[in-house]
């Protein structure tokens, strides 16, 4: 199918006032066509570097990247009308005017005659399910609308690659059901489609990417498929705890940074859950919390999930070698 995205020894620095900031160092990706393509890593990793250069919004100070295989710093008057982009924090258009309004001038601005405009929005506004408020004041939709109608702006001009920066962030469950839906059914309908998606939630991105690459500290520590990101995982064990912490917590979680954690803070107690070689070993996490003043109120066995995945990568290693003497 050839590729739709590709970075060749990739780096972008940032300069401000005598600090030097390594954003990006050596990322080098293949991205094929046809397929959802995710980039994940913690805030401050780069992915927002990365789609800003592949977006032709950034130039990178070292390597190359290219879409379609035309270069993002010599020929993005070429890659622009290919593509378009998404990013599920922003207002997807201007709240004094409809929802078919704003669609109808987004398609100006691409460029799109009358007569194609007025036909690629009544087909969105079918697909994306905005039929109902096409003609309501964008300020009056609900948060799960709005996500529709920015979905449907970023397809107005057809894109081959659509890059989508946290498209279901703040939505509640059923909402973010649908637009996931949405998006896999764009892909699946034309086999020249790339989506290239960012995303914290790590079940998201098992669901609907063919391919990932995680990102630390500006570089790429691990890409495949999740299922074979997960063999990083395979024959471990997981930890899921529920302690109760005194109030200097942070002292006593120090050694557990690699650690998914939840806190309540009406009862000062924390779901933690920890990567293990061998349950045998979880008796020194037992031990390390109870004698600095914890008490463990549950300790349960389960199986490694792609979340314990991502913390192995990007949050410091296994727990378990830090406790080791």
């Amino acid at each position: 199918m050839g590729l739709a995205a590709e970075t060749v020894n990739l780096g972008r620095v940032f300069r401000n006032r005598g600090s030097v900031v390594q954003a990006l160092e050596n990322v080098n990706l293949r991205i094929e066509t046809g397929q959802i393509y995710g980039l994940l890593g913690p805030n401050g990793a780069g992915k927002t570097t990365l789609v800003k250069i592949l977006t032709t919004l950034l130039l990178p100070t070292t390597g190359e990247a290219y879409v379609y295989g035309y270069n993002v710093a010599k020929e993005a008057s070429k890659i622009r009308p290919l593509i378009n982009l998404v990013s599920g924090a922003d207002t997807p258009g201007y709240g004094l005017i409809t929802v078919r309004e704003n669609l109808w001038f987004y398609s100006m601005l691409y460029g799109l005659d009358k007569e194609t405009a007025r036909e690629r929005i009544n087909r969105l506004i079918e697909e994306v399910g905005l039929k109902d408020v096409e003609n309501e004041l964008l300020r009056n939709l609900s948060t799960g609308y709005r996500q529709r109608m920015n979905l449907a702006r970023g397809l107005v001009n057809e894109p081959s690659v659509l890059f989508l920066d946290e498209p279901t962030i703040g939505l509640d469950a059923v909402s973010a059901r649908k637009i996931r839906k949405l998006i896999k059914d764009w892909v699946k309908g034309d086999s020249g489609r790339t989506v290239i998606l960012t995303s914290h939630y790590m079940a998201e991105v098992e669901e609907m990417c063919a391919r990932v690459a995680v990102l630390n500290k500006g570089r790429v520590v691990a890409e495949g498929t999740p299922a074979e990101l997960r063999s990083l995982v395979a024959g471990k064990t997981v930890a899921v705890m529920e302690v109760w912490l005194p109030t200097d917590a942070d002292r006593v979680l120090d050694m557990l940074e690699a650690a998914y954690k939840t806190h309540d803070p009406a009862t000062n107690i924390y779901r933690i859950r920890v990567v293990v070689n061998n349950w045998d070993e979880t008796a020194n996490i037992v031990e390390h919390i109870t004698s600095r003043g914890g008490k463990v109120l549950s300790l349960v066995k389960a199986m490694p999930s792609f979340e314990d995945v991502y913390v192995k990568l990007v949050g410091g290693g296994e727990v378990v070698s830090e406790f080791e003497a």
